[in-house]
């Protein structure tokens, strides 16, 4: 840039020079002088003139070069001048730069258009006005043609997908059973939202879970079928062996005494089996929920007056004191009320046993329900198992409770979780 501020101030000095040359030749009364200085002052502007058009044109080639991403533009032009060939130089650099800079820009994109288009799950991408802004390979294959371009496109998939996606919070998951040909799908719905470039955007991502689902289906049943078996075995093995041995058993062995004591195993255990299969019925047989809306402080004053008769005592607290939802009174009840006799047997041998319910709102104002005790804790390697069916720890235990519980929220759409510590009590939460 030097050099160009030098070709600058020795295009404007003789301009200077030379009007200062006019002024003195005039004052002497050199006119004939004055007209030669005055041609030579005409040229000397008309250089200068030039040279700033030239600069002005060759910064607008610049511009352009850059608007418009012509980046083969050459400034060698200016140097061959030999006036300003610094100002060449920089040029040349700067549009190769600014090219370097967009080619690793272009790059990035492709890599991530080309990663996102190869991942096995759907993703669109949702603006305020609910146009569809960008979606990707698998989306487009789940869909089929023609290309969805705003949210009621959709509805030619499924009637049900709009309006999910419209109601969808972050982290919130909906399940949409989707039939495409002859392939039955179960699509898990998630969204984040972003704000790109200024513009709020929603994000959806939709993953069949059909495989996991069959394959977590699968080992359910294993699970169901070892405890059944277990279970069914347990009662029916001494119910034969008795059988057997009073079938081979003559008359003149008979020991009434014996028969009566068998006569009632056979009869604890037959019940025992009775009793295990109504359970079972019982796990097998929830009600589809029945949805009304009602306050949760409500509920709760309803189950403290309840369970004091049963001398369990809790606290519980409620913030915001208005929150409501909409679920099945009568189910929750039930979760609530096992849930906090669950607890009162974890702590009720502590001299103080403390049992706290403390419902809130999450960060996306959904209600949360925490119970909480200062028992013993559930030690780790029962602590995977406790939702399982018939699984217990308990003598008198059905091993069914938290199995219903877990139905009970899963079919409300939410989720229940349990975190515990020994020695340090237990708390559920339950996400609605």
């Amino acid at each position: 840039m030097k050099k160009h501020q030098r070709a600058l101030i020795l295009k404007i000095l003789p301009v200077i020079l030379l009007s200062t040359a006019i002024g003195i030749s005039l004052f002497y009364g050199e006119y004939i002088l004055s007209i030669f200085l005055a041609l030579a002052v005409y040229y000397a502007v008309y250089n200068l003139i030039r040279f700033h058009n030239q600069t002005i044109m060759d910064s607008k080639r610049l511009i352009d070069a850059i608007r418009f991403s012509e980046f083969n533009i050459s400034f060698n032009n200016i140097i061959t001048k030999g006036l300003y060939a610094d100002l060449g130089i920089e040029m040349e650099n700067s549009i190769g730069l600014f090219n370097e800079k967009m080619q690793e820009k272009e790059s990035e994109l492709s890599f991530y258009d080309i990663l996102l288009n190869r991942i096995d799950f759907a993703i669109i991408v949702l603006n305020q006005s609910k146009k569809i802004k960008w979606i990707n390979k698998a989306a487009l294959e789940l869909f089929g043609k023609p290309r969805p371009k705003q949210l009621s496109d959709l509805k030619s998939v499924s009637a049900e997908l709009p309006k999910i996606l419209e109601k969808l919070t972050p982290k919130e998951m909906k399940i949409l059973k989707l039939q495409k040909e002859h392939d039955e799908l179960n699509l898990a719905v998630t969204m984040v939202s972003a704000s790109i470039r200024g513009e709020e955007l929603k994000i959806f991502n939709l993953k069949n879970i059909q495989p996991v689902l069959d394959e977590s289906e699968s080992e359910a049943w294993k699970k169901l079928i070892r405890i059944l078996t277990h279970e069914i075995m347990n009662s029916i093995t001494p119910i034969i062996s008795l059988a057997e041995t009073f079938s081979e058993q003559e008359d003149s062995n008979y020991d009434p005494e014996m028969m009566n004591r068998a006569m009632q195993t056979i009869h604890r255990r037959s019940k025992g089996l009775v009793q295990f299969v109504n359970n079972y019925q019982r796990l097998a047989r929830i009600p589809a929920p029945d949805f009304t809306t009602f306050g949760l402080h409500q509920i709760m004053e309803d189950i403290t007056n309840l369970l004091r008769a049963h001398q369990i005592v809790f606290l519980y607290s409620i913030n915001p004191g208005d929150i409501s939802i909409r679920a099945d009174r009568g189910q929750i009840e039930q979760v609530l009320i096992n849930l906090i006799k669950n607890a009162w047997e974890a702590c009720s041998q502590n001299e103080v046993p403390i049992i706290n319910v403390k419902i809130e709102k999450d960060i996306y104002q959904r209600p949360l329900i925490l119970i909480s005790d200062n028992g013993t804790g559930i030690l780790p390697d029962v602590l995977d198992k406790i939702f399982i069916p018939f699984f217990t720890t308990k003598k008198e235990g059905s091993g069914i409770g938290l199995s219903i519980c877990r139905q009970i929220i899963s079919t409300h759409g939410g989720t229940i979780t349990v975190s515990s510590n020994l020695d340090g009590g237990t708390c559920f939460t339950i996400s609605l």
